[in-house]
């Protein structure tokens, strides 16, 4: 243990565990006091910055889920108690990040908005589950990704899911870090686009009468499958906001 848990109330804290998925490149913790997550903590962005907002906004709701804490969104950096989210980070990995705790302030710097959301989401993978009071050892965190492409396709045209689960698909992508989000739309086994000008192609084209059982045996379960989304659906999946820095590629 790095530092001491001496005041009041300490023995209820939980300490933030900075060995998350994945695993940052560089964990450089140090001595000294924590950076306690409290109920007057402030989140700060830089003003005028729309993105930067919605990664405050974001992290906000994550600890007010997580903790039952509701933090104040602020331009104005105060003395302490403050999570700052900053970009400027000298890097030539636009998605690199680094996170430096102190006793007074966490502050999260990275080269685009959205490596800020990366840090964002690394400092909330290590607040422990349904922790009401964490603390921060002081750390400095540096972190790139190896890949600029990391994906992950979904086949709804052969196994089709449901719009939320599609949406809970991306949103445990965001969690990891994963920026591409291969959605395979159509196939010779599924139409699953809701086209109103051509409204066969889900009448006809979004269920087929059964599925081969294995590969190329022959047999088949006898089972209707399908199933499309609709217009809307599609519309409220692709949407920008919240942050999800998951690029949609659609076939």
């Amino acid at each position: 243990m790095l530092f001491s848990c001496s005041q009041k109330g300490s023995k209820n804290r939980e300490l933030a565990n900075y060995e998350v998925i994945p695993l940052p490149s560089e964990i450089a913790t140090s001595a000294g006091n924590p950076f306690v997550l409290s109920p007057s903590v402030k989140i700060v962005f830089p003003e005028g910055n729309e993105k930067m907002q919605r990664n405050a906004e974001f992290l906000a709701e994550f600890l007010e889920t997580s903790t039952g804490i509701k933090p104040d969104i602020t331009s104005v950096t105060p003395d302490n108690n403050a999570i700052i989210l900053a970009v400027g980070l000298q890097n030539p990995n636009a998605e690199a990040y680094e996170i430096v705790v102190n006793e007074n302030t966490i502050t999260i710097t990275g080269a685009s908005e959205a490596a800020v959301f990366y840090g964002i989401q690394t400092l909330r993978k290590s607040i422990p589950v349904n922790s009401r009071q964490t603390a921060f050892q002081p750390v400095t965190i540096k972190d790139e990704p190896r890949f600029a492409y990391r994906g992950m396709m979904l086949d709804v045209a052969r196994h089709f899911e449901s719009a939320d689960f599609v949406k809970k698909q991306i949103d445990i992508l965001a969690l990891h870090n994963i920026n591409r989000f291969h959605w395979h739309l159509t196939d010779d086994q599924g139409w699953r686009i809701e086209i109103k000008a051509y409204p066969k192609l889900t009448l006809l084209g979004s269920t087929r009468k059964q599925t081969v059982i294995g590969r190329n045996t022959g047999e088949y379960d006898g089972t209707p499958h399908g199933g499309f989304y609709t217009q809307e659906e599609i519309k409220d999946i692709i949407k920008p906001p919240p942050p999800k820095e998951v690029d949609l590629v659609k076939r």
